[in-house]
């Protein structure tokens, strides 16, 4: 079995699981677009996906789930700017994902880097981290606060125990929020290989 393959499985055993034990407490923001939300199944991921107020790394105020990732194929991976090991080459990878995506990112797909390191990573702080990688439209690094940043992360599947943020995931999380695939791979995969299955699901 393969590396990406293992963490394919793994990570949808442990999306599987989390869907049926959506906890039920949590309910995000409501819906702010004017139609309903997409069900697949019994689940609606408008009550699944956290609709927490984050920051763009270019200073907007959006909501994660329905000014970010709704209706579109998402890519979305965990970073920190002062990070020194795994964030830049995963990121540097992921430059060419997008490139490789062209002007499709922005229109029905979408990337976003979520940090793991609210307190440090500023929107300036991540602005200047988006530009020394030349990031395009359509690929959004966001902060916000710790706590609704760590619930996406544990909705994601993808949330470590270790209070350190240096043992944070290199796991790229990427879905077809309209009809509800979702899958997972290295970040730093080769970059054809993220494409082909992410147009796939973007195709369906």
């Amino acid at each position: 079995m393969t590396m990406r393959t293992a963490i394919e499985r793994t990570f949808s055993r442990v999306m599987s699981a989390a869907l049926d034990a959506t906890d039920a407490s949590h309910s995000p923001a409501p819906s702010s677009a004017g139609t309903p939300s997409p069900k697949i199944g019994s689940w609606d991921p408008a009550h699944y996906f956290p609709n927490v107020l984050v920051q763009t790394h270019e200073g907007a105020r959006v909501r994660f789930y329905d000014e970010l990732i709704r209706g579109k194929v998402a890519l979305i991976n965990f970073m920190f700017a002062t990070c020194t090991n795994q964030c830049p080459l995963a990121t540097a990878n992921l430059v060419q994902v997008q490139d490789a995506l062209g002007d499709r990112v922005g229109r029905d797909i979408v990337m976003v880097s979520v940090t793991v390191d609210a307190h440090t990573d500023t929107p300036a702080a991540l602005n200047r981290y988006s530009q020394r990688y030349g990031i395009k439209q359509g690929w959004h690094f966001i902060t916000g606060r710790q706590t609704d940043l760590d619930l996406i992360r544990r909705r994601l599947g993808v949330l470590d125990a270790a209070v350190d943020k240096t043992q944070h995931t290199g796991i790229l999380v990427f879905g077809n929020e309209t009809t509800g695939q979702w899958a997972a791979t290295p970040a730093q995969a080769p970059p054809n290989t993220i494409v082909r299955s992410v147009l796939r699901l973007a195709s369906r």
